[in-house]
């Protein structure tokens, strides 16, 4: 294995790891014991150790970019992959009248915000079409505008929330220092995930105004964020 999927790997397993243990510590047992059994397998499969763990530094991994295509030129998507991109310590840009948004941060750190996005993109889109069919059917006006900037700015509350639940998780574990060091750790990735961007001068991210739509907010509320793991990946639930 080369050492750059080596150190990819292992950054997904200290974050599927992490996820299990706040599942638990939320009463969450089974969702606990299926990451555990995700992480046990890659790292079986790829002859990883618990030192392995123990002496990795994911904040130590070399910045990158990539280019991803979301299908569709729409500021509420630009803002879905920003949010997720924050809360896994990347950042993001966008090439304007197209269609390409571009994640900074390390290529762990890429590889778990863009598989979330596209589950959070399509879990959206989906919730879309069933609201504006339901209001077809009774007569009413369905403004997809307002849902889905809702529904995404639920999201991203959900996952700030997530990223203080881990730091409340680390601090009742390890205490205040351990939450500190974390923090600091996520602020070094963040800023030198930022400078990486600003380094390529590419398009910045936007936002737009729009009506508030409770029934969007309110769904984007009952997404079920840690069924993005299907492919051993997890959201941001570690602080590093």
């Amino acid at each position: 294995m080369s050492p750059t999927k080596r150190e990819k790997i292992l950054t997904r397993v200290q974050k599927i790891r992490a996820l299990a243990e706040s599942e638990r510590a939320n009463g969450n047992s089974t969702a606990a014991d299926s990451q555990m059994a995700i992480a046990a397998k890659m790292m079986l499969e790829h002859a990883l150790s618990e030192r392995d763990l123990d002496t990795h530094d994911p904040s130590a991994d070399p910045m990158i970019k990539r280019n991803v295509r979301t299908g569709r030129q729409l500021r509420w998507i630009r803002t879905l992959y920003h949010s997720v991109a924050k809360s896994n310590n990347c950042t993001t840009s966008y090439t304007p009248r197209t269609d390409r948004v571009t994640f900074y941060g390390t290529e762990g750190d890429i590889d778990v915000a863009e598989y979330l996005a596209t589950y959070l993109l399509r879990t959206v889109s989906r919730s879309i079409q069933q609201a504006a069919v339901r209001a077809k059917i009774n007569g009413e006006h369905f403004d997809r505008h307002g849902y889905a900037n809702s529904m995404v700015s639920a999201l991203h509350y959900r996952l700030d929330a997530m990223r203080r639940e881990a730091a409340d998780d680390l601090r009742k574990t390890a205490g205040d220092e351990a939450v500190s060091t974390a923090l600091v750790v996520v602020k070094n990735k963040l800023q030198r995930a930022q400078d990486f961007a600003d380094s390529h001068g590419l398009g910045k991210g936007s936002s737009s105004r729009y009506t508030h739509d409770p029934a969007g907010y309110a769904a984007g509320k009952r997404v079920p964020i840690h069924q993005g793991l299907g492919g051993g990946s997890a959201p941001a639930k570690k602080l590093a």
